[in-house]
């Protein structure tokens, strides 16, 4: 390599460094309640100050509000369908009337209860569609664990030294555009923590394995079950965190069954268990109460997730790839009842040889919700099935 090209290849890697660090940091933000100014590499362009509607106060908005007259809401197209816009495909931002309170805002994202009136409905003005940048700060606060709604005040570039006297964090829309969601499967560099002998009730032959990833906070664990013969396919059960069926054995979920009766098969044979820190399909926990409590209301466990602006479902399993290839594991038997964990496997690389079904209990609080995956996310419900 010759010097000019190893110089120009570090500071590739300081730059995407530096930007990591700035994502980082702007999910803190959003998470504290603070906006955030995003800047184009145009130094005299608009600015775009940015605020996570979930965390924000009555007295931060009256803030931005002086700055600018006519703030937009930034909604994914979920959201924007539950809202008058059945048709939207894609993001868009809604130019909000007067009065703007703090309550209307939080209404109007989901964050509050309460269906939006055909009022507030007439006065919510034409869903114009967002920039590449303002759809990576959306998944930005999906990756924050809040709701995917965000405020959006447009001000002049002269602005700029006012903002960061104030001491407002500064990124740029290359930021948000660089780290676009990976194709599914796709399997991110997690870096293997720690590990220890765990003696379970279910098999005392057992080691728990930490995975980290390398931004934001999500922590995965493998449980390697037993001793399995890595010369033969591995049984393997990824499993997405549920704190109210793991831990408190919510009757609303079949999770925690599935958990349980997952891991006393395996104790038989010896195997994996990749327990994947994404609660709620994804969202997290605070938005699967608010899921829990749009379905009390009537809409079905896939309908709450998109009204609170989220997709149907928002996990992603190339953590479990990373983390099998890291323990040394390539061919493996699948316990799930669901066909799109098994695609994900073998996009990532993955021999899934076949699957094992993990049929858990059904109760007059988790039927409908079984029923839902059945109907609307192929689920099966029947036997083991070959696999070619």
């Amino acid at each position: 390599m010759t010097p000019s090209l190893h110089i120009r290849e570090a500071g590739r890697d300081v730059a995407a460094a530096q930007s990591a660090i700035r994502l980082d940091r702007m999910q803190t933000e959003f998470r504290r309640g603070r906006p955030v100014v995003m800047q184009t590499t145009d130094a005299a362009a608009t600015l775009s100050v940015l605020a996570a509607v979930e965390t924000l106060s009555a007295a931060r908005l009256r803030e931005l509000l002086q700055c600018a007259g006519s703030p937009r809401l930034l909604l994914t197209a979920e959201r924007l369908q539950f809202v008058g816009w059945p048709r939207a495909s894609e993001p868009g931002s809604l130019l909000l009337a007067s009065p703007i309170t703090i309550e209307r805002v939080q209404r109007l994202a989901a964050v509050l209860p309460g269906a939006v009136t055909t009022a507030e409905r007439a006065d919510l003005v034409g869903a114009q569609p967002c920039t590449p940048s303002l759809e990576g700060a959306l998944r930005l606060a999906k990756r924050s664990r809040l709701v995917p709604a965000l405020l959006v005040v447009e001000l002049p570039a002269t602005a700029l030294p006012g903002l960061l006297q104030d001491e407002m964090l500064r990124v740029f829309d290359t930021d948000l555009i660089a780290p676009a969601r990976p194709h599914a499967g796709a399997a991110p560099n997690l870096i293997r923590v720690g590990d220890a002998h765990v003696p379970i009730a279910a098999c005392e032959d057992c080691t728990l394995v930490l995975f980290r990833e390398p931004h934001g906070d999500a922590e995965h664990l493998a449980i390697v079950v037993g001793q399995p013969d890595l010369s033969r396919p591995v049984p393997v059960r990824v499993h997405s965190a549920c704190f109210t069926g793991d831990l408190l054995g919510s009757l609303r979920c079949d999770c925690g069954d599935q958990l349980r009766i997952g891991v006393e098969r395996l104790a038989e044979t010896g195997g994996v268990v990749l327990y994947l820190g994404q609660e709620g399909r994804g969202t997290g926990l605070a938005n699967k109460l608010r899921a829990y409590r749009l379905q009390d209301a009537g809409l079905d466990t896939i309908e709450a997730d998109r009204c609170l602006g989220f997709s149907a479902d928002e996990r992603d399993f190339g953590p479990a790839v990373s983390m099998l290839k890291q323990l040394g594991i390539s061919r493996i038997q699948l316990l799930t009842n669901n066909p799109h964990k098994i695609d994900s496997m073998r996009r990532g690389g993955l021999d899934v040889v076949d699957r094992v079904a993990l049929l858990a209990p059904v109760n007059p609080h988790n039927a409908r919700y079984v029923q839902t995956k059945h109907q609307r996310k192929d689920h099966w419900r029947g036997a083991t099935t070959p696999l070619s």
